[in-house]
């Protein structure tokens, strides 16, 4: 009896549902996806060998300009919105639900607590771009340290939420910047009422330029 051939066909592959799928999780990412808003200030931050990566949950970040002006950052959205409300009532200023609205969503802040309504009250990012070009940054004068208030309010709302732990704090600043305004920032650092003795400095990694010399066996 003869042999039954089948006959042979490449398998047929429908794609169509491996397509949906695909363009279904760009379009749950683009709506999904958070961008980060611009600086307040650029900063030309120093170069260094260090490869410790830092951390972008949970981060307060100082932010010191070359021409030494001071400003605050922190990265989770609900402690931003408690940490305005409680500067508020530190410096008897009532924000309306629209300005801590845009605190929250902003990043950089480095404005003097009287000016800070005025320009959460800006809905055009150009205004506030030039105000923060005017701006003084964050006070830290003996006399008005308002910097010393920021970090301290983020660090008791921080802590009330997460059994007592401090955020991670960062300090970045500008390569050009005087020496004397960075020591200033690390002695409020280390206060008695915040005692922060451990930081991150942020700075840009910068590959070894040392050789090696080849061997001579």
């Amino acid at each position: 009896m003869a042999k039954l051939k089948m006959p042979r066909s490449s398998p047929a592959i429908d794609m169509t549902p491996l397509v949906d799928l695909g363009f279904l999780l760009v379009t749950f990412f683009m709506l999904t996806a958070q961008f980060r808003p611009e600086d307040a200030v650029t900063v030309d931050i120093p170069s260094s060998s260090s490869q410790a990566s830092i951390p972008t949950e949970n981060l307060m970040t100082v932010i010191v300009d070359s021409t030494g002006r001071v400003f605050w950052d922190f990265t989770d959205k609900k402690v931003r919105r408690e940490v305005i409300k409680e500067m508020g009532n530190r410096y008897k200023i009532a924000f309306t639900p629209e300005q801590e609205q845009r605190f929250v969503n902003l990043g950089t802040i480095g404005m003097p607590m009287s000016q800070l309504p005025t320009y959460l009250s800006m809905e055009n990012g150009t205004e506030r771009h030039e105000m923060d070009a005017k701006s003084p940054g964050i006070p830290i004068d003996s006399t008005s340290n308002q910097l010393l208030d920021w970090i301290r309010v983020t660090q008791l709302i921080f802590s009330s939420g997460s059994d007592g732990k401090n955020p991670i704090v960062a300090l970045k600043g500008d390569g050009n910047v005087n020496y004397s305004v960075m020591n200033k920032v690390i002695k409020i650092f280390q206060s008695p009422t915040v005692k922060i003795n451990r930081f991150k400095m942020i700075t840009n990694l910068e590959e070894s330029r040392m050789a090696v010399a080849p061997s001579t066996k």
